[in-house]
């Protein structure tokens, strides 16, 4: 991906949570960051000489090497977004031990609901007995979405997460890996999807951007009739224009929460709870001032292949999170008595899964327009073959048994040797 991405001016990432000595943990919802808002983070490690390396793997070494050459004689660039080198920790919340997924395209058919000069285009999305229709598609990220969901259930990639789990009744209920974890779709043209006049800085209500998004969620919730919340997340997708404007405002592509009353300034309360729902902005379209986008576009693979790259990646790494930590961080309070809904996450940096591993392999180094410029790093993004063959781009997702317990990004084809 083109140089310029990596150095505008970059807003200050929203909180990721604390810790349990706190009253409350991320009650915001949990965001993953633009690249260019990573770059900044790792280039502040640099500048205060704080790299983070991974356990070393065979030569040509990746992390920050000594300038101006590493210890195989080369000069080389640094991979960025190196993960903290400290295991996930179990908070005592639920994890989605059968996860379901329910896709929602909010909005996608509604008149304005991409720009009048694109030409729409019609898709038809199946899934065994799943159907449904697209009226506008004009770029196949609609289609891109379902398809990847349909075909993730019993990959090694999503078989990471199998590790974690939730107590019940003194046992581990360890996480499954289903072999099909789609469990719906629903087109909704007739609910108020147009968020690009809403803000997350606005009070609790109709225009606020959250609280729209989560009473999708509630409306999904009654469409499907779904009763097994624990095991849900509803992906609330968006298109073009009417797409969360506080995702290019913030810098970040996605975020997944969950909806309790009282959390986060009241943005969810009159909504029911205990939904977990993923926020999927137009990723697309999430670009920087030169217009170079800053959510995965050809992050692993070149041309038009690889144009449809960030939508695995950042729908995959949401959806990851969303399975083990469903309960988005969060802590509930009742007197002086806290009661932790979430799930698995770093105790050192608040960052679950997926946030740990985000744009590894990323370099500080230009590359040609529409081209790759991810390093063959362990633990960079990578693709995968889905359960029916078809080729994903997607991130690694932290590993505690990695590095032979260590702890490492595994899952994407780049694991360490």
């Amino acid at each position: 991906m083109p140089l310029r991405r990596r150095f505008g001016l970059i807003a200050a990432i929203t909180a990721m949570g604390c810790l349990l000595a706190t009253s409350v943990a991320a009650a915001n919802p949990i965001l993953m960051p633009t690249l260019s808002n990573e770059i900044a983070q790792e280039q502040a490690i640099v500048a205060a000489h704080q790299a983070i390396n991974p356990p070393a793997p065979p030569c040509p070494e990746n992390g920050m090497l000594p300038e101006p050459f590493s210890n195989c004689g080369l000069p080389e660039a640094p991979a960025t977004t190196l993960p903290y080198p400290t295991p996930m920790a179990y908070w005592g919340g639920h994890v989605q031990v059968t996860p379901k997924i329910y896709i929602v395209y909010f909005g996608w058919g509604e008149k304005g609901a991409f720009p009048s000069t694109d030409t729409c285009k019609s898709e038809s999305l199946k899934d065994g007995t799943i159907k449904a229709t697209l009226k506008c598609d004009p770029q196949g990220a609609g289609a891109r979405m379902a398809e990847f969901v349909s075909q993730m259930g019993g990959t090694e990639w999503a078989g990471v997460s199998k590790q974690y789990y939730q107590s019940a009744g003194g046992k581990e209920e360890h996480v499954t890996n289903p072999g099909n974890v789609l469990a719906g779709i629903w087109v909704d043209d007739n609910s108020p999807a147009n968020l690009s006049k809403t803000s997350a800085s606005n009070p609790a209500g109709a225009t606020n951007t959250y609280t729209d998004l989560a009473a999708e969620a509630a409306r999904a919730v009654a469409h499907f009739k779904a009763k097994d919340l624990a095991n849900a997340d509803f992906v609330i997708a968006q298109p073009q224009v009417f797409s969360d404007p506080n995702a290019y405002a913030s810098g970040y592509c996605a975020f997944h929460d969950y909806t309790e009353p009282t959390l986060a300034k009241g943005i969810y309360n009159g909504i029911q709870p205990g939904i977990s729902y993923t926020n999927m902005p137009y990723v697309l379209n999430i670009d920087t001032s030169e217009g170079v986008n800053e959510c995965g576009v050809n992050a692993v693979n070149s041309g038009a292949s690889g144009k449809l790259d960030g939508l695995s990646i950042v729908l995959g790494h949401e959806i990851e999170e969303t399975i083990t930590d469903p309960g988005a961080e969060d802590i509930l309070t009742n007197g002086g008595a806290s009661t932790p809904v979430g799930g698995w996450y770093d105790a050192a940096d608040a960052n679950e899964n997926g946030d740990k591993c985000a744009w590894v392999g990323e370099p500080l180094v230009s590359g040609l327009p529409s081209a790759p410029t991810v390093l063959p790093v362990p633990g960079a993004m990578g693709d995968i073959k889905g359960n029916r063959g078809t080729t994903f781009a997607v991130q690694s997702l932290w590993s505690n048994e990695a590095a032979g317990g260590a702890g490492y990004c595994a899952g994407a084809g780049t694991d360490l040797p």
